[in-house]
């Protein structure tokens, strides 16, 4: 780079810091810094403990009340927001759940210079509470509040605090005044799905338990030589199994606790949150990494039961490489020490805090290391960029989503998407051999696009059903900024999300910090990334119509846009499967010839490299000559697979059955049906009986079409079927018509013309499905004189609604 240009890049920057700070005047962050002293229980399974709050507000406001989280008191009863959403998911464990596995907090005395303060519970949320001051917190002022608690510690089966027998996960447990900035108070419940929103400040926990406990935590430990000394003792004990290859489960059982007990202090400056883990059986190593641009040491620990031993064996070179990839890509990690802790004996699966991730099961060594390195990069996204996930979950989970993805890219190149769903043998019929890992996001937003139930990535975490939490939120985000790095560039992509990264760190960035960012390194507007992509369940589906080569070798290439969402796109030129070259086009909405300059080409294919996230590939490619240029090839799967981008594709099944007239069965079932709902689907099934010595069978053909309206979907169809039937006994048969039948088997063919509207929630957690249905049932018999054909016409609307209380698992 030469002098000039890294001036004018350096003056660009500057100016776009300087509007950034002018326009954000209003910005402002309280900060919250804790001291609290806690002792465990192992018998009763509780928490006494005492907290300091040094509350500075930096607002220009003054505060006469502040509002409180407590959320173990979101394991009080199944009338808490947390025991009505994990009902309405589907999960019982806490409705059905006996009162010692419930959780609370209680014991709290609000405290400022030894007064007590009056508070009360939200009229609502039993863990949330509004502690009144005394007198006003002017703008600028600091107050110090105490308070002492108790907290009964849950089930670890219901969500993340909890217990397991004597390991402990103890996480959200203390009570946290709620985020206040220019929007007001935000204080909210507990949520599983849906996490959390905090200030920053510091943290100084001693945490005091019986001495064998091993004790992992957010912060560092502070004047703590003995339990330095302790916890490599354990790491050498670890590592001499490792050497051994001793990899093999010991007992699980819980040793006694020691009658002793150990107080051990942790600090951390710049954080939201604190968690801590305990369990006497933990397997510990340690390591140490450098960061790629200050060079650094950080310190990186693995805690892990003999259960998973032999998966965790490799665990710590894991987090070695996630943070130094998160921190190569983004900024280097500021913190002392990252660590990982196996949390698969509780529910919630992986969960990030600061410093450390608790980390659910894991088939394998891949997906650990996969998980791994999500819940590490948490420490960027949401950890060091503390967005409010609750309000905008993409911002955290679908950011984060994005680096685990190019994370596996890089390192698994060659890893496909069979290693995911565990499947070897039948992975070849599948095709999932020759899908990449990576396309399992893909894969999970297809799954709801394709049948309409998506929802847009910016709603709140509460109004996504618990599968679009993981298809949208997680999925769709991270393909969608996927393209939209393909589209900026990889290298500039990554200097705004840089910038961004250095710019709010320690600080609460909202949607339109990142898209400011953006759109500054982009050099150009970003509103159709944010509004189509972001903020609507708009469908992409460019289709090739045509292509015209002119007379200087260059081309004019026909698009039509199916679904009139206008994005950019590229067309990739081909000569014998390679990439010969590529041409941006703007987005439309109706049709557009894209010029191609002069080149060899034998294809066209729009989205080669498969970046943007369309709902339909069939109809992006082109051939250069030939009779029928937009014609793909035909191939045939035995059972269904992973659909393929550009073959047409016919699944064959054999298939067996019986019945009474036709005897025993055999036959062949031709179908499209595969993961994805496709426009066109059918389903054709003929049968030859050996018993009736007559074909028959069953078909199905179905058209879906997926409206914009108060309806998810429109369902038009038929159905044929023809099977035997023997109406009357071969011997009033005979009588009737003079002949000597010994048995009689007739066929009848029955055709039913219909139509279902599916009606669309308008809550998407709803358990209630609404239809209404037309159907035509015509039914022919083969010997007319018997019995006259039957006609029958009729329309109904079904609700349904599935009580989870009755499903108790």
């Amino acid at each position: 780079m030469n002098k000039k240009t890294f001036c004018l890049i350096l003056l660009s920057c500057t100016k776009f810091t300087a509007n950034f700070a002018q326009e954000q005047k209003v910005y402002f962050q309280q900060e919250v810094n804790y001291k609290i002293q806690v002792t465990l229980n192992d018998e009763q399974h509780a928490l006494s403990a005492r907290e300091e709050i040094v509350y500075i507000n930096n607002s220009d406001n003054e505060l006469n009340y502040i509002y409180f989280h407590l959320y173990p008191n979101a394991y009080k009863n199944n009338q808490t927001a947390l025991g009505k959403q994990l009902l309405k998911s589907g999960k019982t464990a806490l409705f059905y759940s006996t009162p010692q596995e419930k959780g609370y907090i209680d014991s709290l005395n609000f405290t400022v210079n030894g007064k007590s303060l009056k508070w009360e519970y939200d009229s609502i949320h039993i863990d949330i509470c509004k502690v009144f001051l005394d007198a006003p917190l002017k703008s600028k002022d600091t107050l110090i509040l105490k308070t002492p608690f108790y907290v009964k510690i849950p089930s670890a089966k219901f969500s993340r605090l909890g217990h397991m027998g004597q390991a402990y996960f103890i996480t959200q447990w203390f009570p946290k005044p709620a985020v206040y900035d220019k929007e007001g108070w935000h204080a909210m419940p507990y949520l599983d799905q849906g996490e959390f929103f905090s200030e920053y400040g510091s943290f100084e926990v001693a945490i005091t338990l019986p001495k064998n406990y091993l004790l992992a935590s957010t912060g560092d430990r502070v004047n703590a030589i003995e339990e330095d000394n302790f916890l490599n003792e354990n790491v050498e004990k670890t590592i001499a199994r490792l050497e051994l290859g001793d990899y093999k489960e010991y007992d699980m059982g819980f040793p006694p606790s020691a009658k002793e007990f150990k107080t051990i202090v942790f600090k951390q400056f710049r954080v939201h949150d604190f968690a801590w883990f305990a369990d006497k059986r933990f397997n510990v190593l340690h390591d140490q990494f450098e960061l790629p641009n200050t060079k650094r040491i950080v310190d990186s620990w693995v805690f892990f039961t003999n259960k998973n031993f032999h998966l965790w064996k490799d665990a710590i070179n894991y987090i070695n490489e996630s943070a130094f990839f998160y921190s190569y890509l983004l900024g280097d990690y500021p913190y002392n020490h990252i660590t990982a802790v196996d949390g698969t004996i509780m529910a919630g699966g992986g969960m990030e805090y600061p410093n450390i991730t608790v980390i659910g099961d894991a088939s394998d060594p891949f997906e650990l290391d996969v998980t791994i390195t999500h819940e590490v990069g948490h420490n960027w996204f949401y950890g060091i960029l503390g967005s409010n996930e609750r309000d905008k979950p993409w911002m955290d989970e679908g950011l984060n989503s994005l680096y685990e993805l190019r994370y596996v890219r890089a390192k698994y190149p060659k890893r496909k998407l069979s290693a995911f769903l565990g499947m070897d043998s039948t992975s070849k019929i599948l095709g999932l051999n020759k899908t990449p890992y990576w396309k399992d996001k893909e894969t999970a937003y297809l799954f709801s696009a394709r049948s309409n139930n998506d929802q847009p990535i910016g709603l709140t975490s509460e109004e996504f059903s618990s599968f679009n939490y993981g298809s949208i939120v997680y999925a769709k985000t991270a393909i969608v900024f996927d393209y939209l790095m393909n589209y900026m560039g990889e290298d500039n992509f990554d200097k705004a999300m840089q910038f961004y990264y250095d710019k709010f760190k320690f600080t609460h960035p909202t949607e339109a910090d990142l898209k400011k960012t953006l759109t500054h390194f982009n050099g150009a507007e970003l509103d159709w990334f944010f509004n189509d992509l972001i903020n609507s369940n708009k469908k992409i589906d460019y289709k090739v119509k045509a292509i015209d080569k002119l007379s200087d070798g260059s081309y004019n290439i026909l698009v039509k846009n199916k679904t009139r969402t206008a994005v950019p796109f590229a067309i990739y030129a081909y000569k014998e499967d390679k990439i010969k070259g590529l041409v941006w086009s703007h987005g439309f909405e109706n049709k557009k010839q894209v010029g191609f300059p002069p080149i060899d080409a034998d294809k066209f294919v729009i989205d080669g490299i498969q970046s943007l996230p369309e709902i339909n590939r069939k109809n992006n490619s082109i051939r250069t000559s030939g009779l029928f240029k937009k014609t793909n090839g035909l191939r045939i799967n035995l059972f269904t697979g992973m659909e393929n981008p550009y073959k047409r594709q016919l699944y064959i099944i054999p298939m067996g059955g019986v019945n009474f007239y036709n005897g025993a069965m055999a036959g062949l079932i031709f179908h499209n049906y595969a993961l994805y709902q496709k426009k066109f689907e059918y389903y054709i099934n003929p049968f030859f009986g050996f018993k009736s010595n007559t074909p028959c069978g069953y078909a199905e053909f179905n058209y879906n079409f997926l409206p914009k309206n108060i309806f998810r979907q429109i369902n038009i169809g038929v159905e044929a079927k023809s099977y035997g039937y023997d109406l009357y006994r071969a011997q009033a048969f005979n009588e009737t018509f003079g002949t000597n039948y010994k048995s009689l088997n007739l066929n009848y063919y029955k055709i039913s013309p219909f139509i279902i509207f599916e009606i669309k929630n308008k809550d998407a957690n709803s358990n209630r499905t609404q239809t209404i249905s037309y159907f035509n049932h015509n039914m022919f018999k083969e010997v007319q004189d018997i019995d006259a054909d039957t006609y029958l016409t009729f329309a109904k609307y079904r609700a349904q609604e599935k009580n989870t209380k009755l499903f108790y698992q």
